[in-house]
């Protein structure tokens, strides 16, 4: 567990301090525009940020609470694709403020896991059966770091228009 909350810890950091050093320095109409035809704007991608860590905070409570549940959502979720389509434009401002709750509900869960919690499994409907460790890293800390990989990319890209 101990790696899987540093990871998590570094991801966040890492996201506030892109925030800092380049978003707030970046063009404001530039944050709303996409890099390529399909792929999403920075703004798109914290609201996606923001919504992500509450939503497996919560899955990963309800799991522990009662293994071998249903667990997870697949990519057209309704709620995943509406927490976009309703913050994807929201101020940097207010992302800024969002995401430490979001982070927090995340480091609550965390905090309260033990390495023995790992093992409890939950069914996915893509992925079937699968341990929570597999869960934490395929849509937590594996997630996040695509998340800032993406947000990187989508600096360049943009940049470059």
């Amino acid at each position: 567990m101990d790696e899987i909350r540093r990871s998590v810890d570094e991801s966040y950091g890492r996201i506030m301090d892109l925030i800092e050093t380049r978003l707030k320095k970046l063009d404001h109409d530039r944050l709303y525009l996409p890099p390529a035809e399909n792929e999403w704007s920075v703004m798109q991608s914290l609201a996606h940020i923001e919504e992500i860590m509450p939503y497996w905070a919560n899955e990963i409570e309800k799991l522990v609470g009662k293994p071998g549940q249903k667990f997870g959502r697949v990519m057209t979720d309704e709620a995943r694709l509406r927490a976009i389509a309703e913050h994807g434009d929201d101020e940097l401002a207010q992302a800024e403020t969002v995401l430490p709750a979001s982070y927090a509900r995340m480091k609550e869960v965390l905090a309260e896991l033990t390495d023995a919690d790992l093992t409890k499994t939950g069914v996915h409907s893509k992925y079937g059966e699968r341990p929570l460790e597999w869960f934490m890293r395929e849509f937590v800390t594996d997630h996040l770091k695509n998340h800032i990989t993406q947000l990187q990319e989508c600096l360049v890209a943009i940049s470059l228009k």
